[in-house]
């Protein structure tokens, strides 16, 4: 009958670890090491660095691009404005609008609203706002000059 192996059977209680002297490369390979991990860090550094100035780059040439875009004017608001300044001049002097003027608002105003109901977009309904602030602008100025507007 075999008796159980056991561990204390394994290990020889009374000898010292055996001790296997190092390699003779064993510095070179630390120092190697040891200098791919400076240069894999220098590498990661230079590379964040790169990447935040580029970054700080795009940054400031969209900054820059879009302060030179010319400052949008509300073409809208401009419009509403002078009609109210026109209104209001209109009903101190007690005149009515002329024909012609009401019918060129007329036309300017229908051409808006066939493009707010055709969905047109932005393009196309600042240069008609444009068109009826510039119109309006023109008259409230003869107006206040006293002047008359006539269709040639």
């Amino acid at each position: 009958m075999q008796s159980e192996l056991k561990f204390s059977d394994l290990a020889d209680t009374t000898a010292e670890p055996a001790m296997l002297p190092p390699s003779a490369d064993l510095w070179q390979r630390i120092a190697s090491a040891h200098v791919a991990r400076k240069r894999r860090r220098a590498i990661r550094r230079v590379a964040g660095v790169g990447g935040a100035a580029v970054l700080v780059i795009a940054m400031v040439t969209a900054g820059v691009i879009k302060l030179r875009e010319p400052h949008a004017v509300d073409w809208q608001a401009r419009a509403q404005a002078l009609e109210m300044q026109l209104n209001e001049a209109l009903a101190q002097r007690g005149l009515p609008m002329s024909v012609d003027t009401e019918e060129e608002l007329e036309r300017v105003d229908l051409a808006l609203q066939s493009a707010y109901d055709r969905g047109a977009n932005k393009t196309e309904l600042v240069p008609l706002w444009k068109q009826r602030s510039e119109l309006l602008s023109l008259l409230l100025a003869a107006r206040q000059q006293q002047l008359a507007l006539t269709r040639i």
